[in-house]
């Protein structure tokens, strides 16, 4: 009897045990960390040249070593009033594209206009400050932050003055847009 009674306390146990069994259950939580980009930041650096001549044709060239502008033939008092480009910064070591839509003329304020070229290579050139590299501002370039999270790049361009200008201190203006993204996030 006693080992009846063994038994069924045994049974008893195994039962309360298995139904106790049978209450659990089990879950996995997941945790998800989205590491967002620091957002682009781009600052416009305006520009130009002054007391510049009619029928004269102009180079401008930025001297990453100089970190200046300087602008050929200035043998008249023609000065660079800045430089001109963009800056802009972003996560450290990323890489960034950068387009820029560049402008055929330069407009005057009696409706004359000038032609405006950017140079592909060379002195003449898109030049990174960081690194006083050429790059070709006519077509898209990848640039990498490095550990200072900046992208500085200056303008090379040549203009010629037309002769036929009749207003004494014409003034000359146009605009480059500058689009910039992360790529290979």
């Amino acid at each position: 009897m006693k080992q009846l009674l063994f038994t069924v306390f045994l049974l008893a146990v195994v039962a309360m045990c298995s139904s106790l069994a049978l209450a659990q259950s089990s879950a996995v939580s997941t945790i998800t960390v989205n590491a967002g980009a620091t957002p682009l930041a781009a600052t416009n650096i305006d520009g130009g040249v002054d007391d510049v001549l009619r029928g004269v044709t102009y180079t401008v060239v930025y001297d990453a070593y100089a970190g200046a502008s300087t602008v050929a033939p200035n043998s008249n008092g023609e000065a660079i009033n800045g430089d001109v480009g963009v800056d802009i910064t972003g996560d450290p070591e990323a890489n960034v594209v950068v387009e820029m839509a560049l402008p055929s003329s330069i407009e005057g304020i009696s409706g004359v206009s000038m032609a405006l070229d950017f140079p592909s290579s060379g002195p003449g050139s898109g030049v990174r400050g960081e690194t006083g590299g050429f790059f070709n501002p006519n077509v898209s370039n990848t640039f990498n932050f490095g550990a200072g999270g900046i992208v500085t790049l200056r303008l090379g361009y040549v203009f010629t003055v037309p002769a036929d200008i009749v207003i004494a201190g014409e003034i000359f203006t146009t605009q480059i847009l500058t689009n910039a993204y992360y790529t290979g996030l």
